[in-house]
């Protein structure tokens, strides 16, 4: 029994000790730590991505003063953008300043095995620099040089080949936002970093639309909504079609990409149709009743597509979405369409004014005829030259104007105040006495013959006015 509690206590008298020498031995390395820290930055301190624990301020500013020396900040970016920065080109100086020195000062040394926290963690070194020789470096960046300078592009809607609309997606470029860069720069300076990613700091103008937007996608349901429609316009002898391989080029869409019809492109497209279709008051070529040819120049006859009207007309129409076929809306309309636009038929009536003469042929055939007395031209009452409608038939009229009042039996008008009328006061027509002795400007007639052309002549026939 005796030596069983020998072993015991000589057992135990070991591990007391070597617990003693263990207290002493992490004590001893505490205390010398203290003494190591006191005067050294504590484990973990860094001056941007550079590491400083361990060393003391002499040690720090004798690395920053060769790291000013040798300098070099390397810029990388997209379309494998590469440049660089360089200390000795801006008079880079390196010193601890006042945040190194602050703190050092402020760290607890006695905790040094918990390292650096809090505001003496993350330091700065005092840095300084030419500013014009910064600003100089900077703008001589690659970055800034137009060749290398591709403008972002949102997200957008387009129309491919066969009508149907499709996202094209956004082009971020290569666009430096030189405010953001610089500054990026100067922290790059004061942290004494030696890479800057133009990328990962966001210096780029980057595009604020992208392919995924849901606002893209309800776009295009909209606008092929618009193009899934076919108009078609009937001119008599042809038509012309609207559907989407036009549409397409008439939608527009707003910032949130909500699509509506150019109200200025259906427009054109109607002014296209216009100068194409219209024959409201140009240059004709007609047929006398013995074939002869004439020019008739303008005029106030023809087709005249109501512009604005139509436009407004067909952007409800293919907002609709149902195809059909229509005529455009008319400011003013001939008697037919043919091709060539050819806009009378075989009724018409001619006024020679040379001759003196007037001829109405019905269905291709002379009914009537008749001398005439046209306006005098050397009073300036000129009958006017042109293309003519017959705008309305009135019996026992009274013609006014400045110094005259003449009733007559038969007024058939073809423009304003100008028309086929009686004229019992004229013993004789034909001939050059309407030159000192014309009318007013209408076209004076024998009372048997304007009474016979007034039985046969309707609303509406052209009446076409020549020298």
């Amino acid at each position: 029994m005796e030596n069983e509690n020998i072993t015991e206590a000589g057992t135990a008298f070991p591990k007391k000790k070597i617990g003693i020498a263990i207290v002493i031995a992490i004590l001893a390395i505490y205390i010398i730590g203290a003494i190591f820290f006191h005067n050294r930055y504590l484990p973990g301190t860094k001056i941007g991505d550079k590491k400083i624990g361990g060393k003391t301020a002499a040690q720090v500013e004798s690395i920053l003063s060769d790291d000013a020396k040798n300098y070099n900040l390397t810029l990388t970016g997209r379309n494998h953008f590469k440049d660089h920065i360089q200390g000795k080109d801006i008079d880079l100086t390196i010193t601890l300043g006042d945040n190194l020195k602050d703190g050092l000062e402020k760290q607890n040394s006695l905790l040094w095995f918990l390292g650096a926290s809090g505001d003496t963690k993350n330091l700065t070194a005092d840095v300084s620099y030419d500013a014009a020789k910064f600003q100089k470096a900077v703008n001589a960046l690659s970055c800034f040089d137009k060749k290398n300078i591709i403008a972002p592009e949102n997200a957008t809607i387009v129309a491919n080949d066969k009508g149907k609309f499709v996202i094209k997606e956004e082009i971020y470029g290569t666009t430096v936002k030189k405010k953001v860069l610089t500054q990026k720069i100067q922290e790059c300076l004061a942290n004494v970093d030696t890479e800057l990613s133009l990328k990962s700091e966001k210096c780029y103008k980057d595009p604020t639309l992208l392919k995924d937007d849901k606002r893209l996608e309800d776009g295009i349901e909209q606008a092929n909504k618009l193009v899934d429609v076919t108009i078609t316009y009937d001119f008599d002898y042809t038509t012309e079609k609207v559907d989407k391989t036009l549409i397409k080029d008439w939608i527009k869409f707003d910032k949130d990409c909500n699509a509506s019809l150019s109200y200025k492109k259906v427009l054109s497209y109607i002014e296209d149709l216009a100068k194409k279709y219209d024959t409201y008051s140009t240059i004709r070529t007609v047929k006398d009743a013995s074939g002869g040819k004439h020019k008739v120049y303008f005029g106030s006859y023809g087709w005249k597509i109501s512009q604005t009207k139509e436009a407004k007309k067909l952007m409800k129409v293919i907002k609709a979405g149902k195809d059909v076929t229509r005529e455009p809306i008319y400011m003013y309309k001939a008697v037919c369409r043919k091709k060539g636009n050819i806009d009378w038929d075989d009724t018409y009536v001619c006024v020679n004014i040379s001759s003196q003469s007037m001829v109405f042929i019905k269905d291709g055939k002379a009914v009537l005829s008749s001398a005439i007395v046209t306006g005098d031209p050397t009073k300036g009452h000129s009958t006017p030259t042109g293309a003519y409608q017959v705008m309305y038939k009135q019996r026992n009229a009274t013609l006014v104007g400045q110094g005259y009042s003449s009733p007559v039996s038969y007024f058939m008008p073809f423009t304003t105040n100008v028309g086929f009328h009686d004229a019992t006061w004229r013993s004789s027509f034909g001939g050059s006495s309407y030159r000192g002795n014309g009318s007013h400007g209408c076209v004076n007639m024998p009372a048997g013959n304007a009474a016979a052309l007034y039985q046969i002549l309707e609303k509406g026939t052209p009446v076409f006015v020549y020298e």
